[in-house]
């Protein structure tokens, strides 16, 4: 099966607005994956305004390669049963797909889709060494106990480890959207001593608090992170 899929960003000004594609080859063994990256509309705007914002001169990005049969699990059946339609009301992304048995339209819940493609290309960043595994550290501090959790993930092979002890992918999925409840835009601390729950987003003993950061119910979510964390 042979699926090209076309998106772009229909409302978001330079130098954030991008479009891509991704043709997607599927074989019994691996996923064949052609990808191309375009930032839109950059004309319009300064090099200094491109810059302030963190990116550079040119940041399109094309790669073409494989990726495990862990992906072709993951996306062929989903894919083969994905609802098209002729005209979308989303007004925030254009998503078409287009099958290689001639069937092809605008996809209905783009919105999962795009959370589901934006894996497959954090997974080709990955592959091509662009961007790092997840590793994340958690330490939750109550009195004289401490218990503390290495998290590592790879998008490349769908798989996560809690203190090197297998995770099942979307249980990890779950955990991480429970730890992203907070934004992490606290001032870090190195060595926490204080009780609460620490998280290190990125494994550079860099924590910080959830419990001051996650609202009134940071106290449930703390306790669902725990849960998963123990396993």
């Amino acid at each position: 099966m042979n699926v090209k899929i076309s998106y772009q960003t229909l409302q978001l000004p330079p130098p954030f607005a991008f479009a891509y594609t991704l043709d997607l080859t599927f074989q019994k063994e691996e996923l064949q994956v052609s990808y191309e990256l375009e930032f839109l509309n950059r004309d319009q705007i300064s090099l200094e305004e491109i810059e302030e914002e963190g990116y550079s001169q040119n940041d399109d990005f094309s790669w073409k390669g494989s990726l495990e049969k862990v992906w072709v699990d993951n996306l062929q059946e989903d894919l083969a049963q994905i609802e098209l339609e002729d005209e979308s009301e989303d007004f925030n992304i254009y998503l078409h797909v287009e099958f290689d048995n001639g069937n092809q339209g605008l996809a209905v819940l783009a919105e999962d889709w795009d959370y589901r493609l934006q894996e497959l290309i954090q997974a080709i960043y990955e592959k091509a060494g662009l961007e790092a595994k997840l590793q994340m550290k958690v330490l939750h501090i109550a009195g004289n106990k401490r218990a503390f959790f290495e998290i590592e993930g790879s998008f490349e092979k769908l798989s996560g480890t809690v203190n090197k002890k297998p995770i099942d992918w979307e249980e990890l999925h779950l955990l991480m959207e429970d730890i992203y409840t907070i934004d992490f835009d606290e001032e870090p601390v190195t060595k926490p001593e204080k009780d609460g729950l620490w998280i290190d987003p990125d494994g550079t003993d860099n924590y910080q608090l959830f419990d001051q950061q996650a609202g009134p119910k940071a106290k449930s979510i703390i306790n669902r992170i725990l849960e998963r964390l123990a396993g």
